[in-house]
């Protein structure tokens, strides 16, 4: 592993981090705004931005045009088009009441997306009107994560609350058809696996929970770090290898399919 050091890019610390693979840039989300970068090596900053006075809570990169989707305190969301130098093209605002937590597109209609909210709530939108095409309820506490997944050629969403459970919304009939309720601790990262019919779900305990997506039953518990919030998830294309962030550490399990996932899971290494 090379070392490449730390670049100092916010006087704050940041909320949300992604990747730009295309452009080899992250584009980073602060206290005191977006900030564009070039890859470690050449620690070039391309811009910077203020999204609004208050933090930048979570980001989305679109998957084909040169857009990023910003969320931050105080429900706002916005659309920026690097193509047109970071200008907001559309601002999506006056429908979530709290905190947007989390932003995501729809890999499957990349039109549209979803965000959730400490209000409660799930709303999804297109890109081409600033209002919400419809609104998704049930959770009885402040909703912190989503991930869209396929199943039978339908459309689906998985979403994780601090009212301990996570559920299952059917986007075609627009209506939650499953909740997990086996959590002890909010469930705060969720995320569907890309090559395997797996969902994963992470605790505020430390906990990681394995799903089919298929029928929802429970295929497996990961218990690598008690105690330390799950963080992050995140899966190479084409792997079964699944990257954890937790407090102080990062750990990566492989998943088997789905008919030989165990109890414990393959517990590769932990740093």
């Amino acid at each position: 592993m090379r070392w490449r050091g730390p670049i100092q890019i916010s006087r704050g610390p940041l909320d949300c981090i992604k990747f730009i693979a295309r452009k080899q840039w992250f584009v980073a989300g602060s206290s005191d705004g977006i900030h564009v970068q070039e890859e470690a090596i050449k620690k070039k900053k391309i811009q910077r931005f203020r999204a609004r006075v208050s933090s930048v809570t979570s980001l989305a990169v679109h998957p084909t045009k040169p857009y990023v989707l910003s969320s931050s305190y105080g429900g706002l969301i916005k659309l920026w088009d690097w193509d047109k130098g970071w200008e907001c093209i559309t601002t999506f605002e006056g429908e979530h009441s709290d905190v947007v937590c989390q932003l995501a597109f729809n890999p499957n209609d990349t039109s549209s997306f979803a965000s959730v909210s400490n209000d409660r709530t799930i709303k999804v939108w297109g890109l081409d009107s600033p209002k919400s095409h419809y609104t998704l309820s049930g959770h009885s506490d402040n909703v912190k994560c989503l991930d869209f997944f396929t199943r039978d050629d339908g459309q689906y969403l998985i979403t994780g609350s601090v009212d301990n459970t996570a559920k299952i919304w059917d986007l075609q009939k627009k209506t939650c058809i499953l909740t997990l309720e086996v959590f002890r601790s909010p469930v705060i990262y969720v995320f569907s696996h890309p090559n395997l019919p797996v969902l994963i779900t992470g605790t505020r305990n430390g906990i990681i929970y394995l799903w089919s997506s298929t029928d929802f039953r429970l295929r497996g518990i990961l218990n690598i770090l008690r105690g330390a919030d799950v963080m992050g998830l995140a899966c190479l294309m084409e792997s079964r290898r699944v990257v954890i962030g937790q407090s102080h550490a990062i750990s990566i399990v492989d998943i088997d399919d789905e008919e030989t996932i165990g109890s414990k899971g393959d517990f590769e290494s932990s740093i």
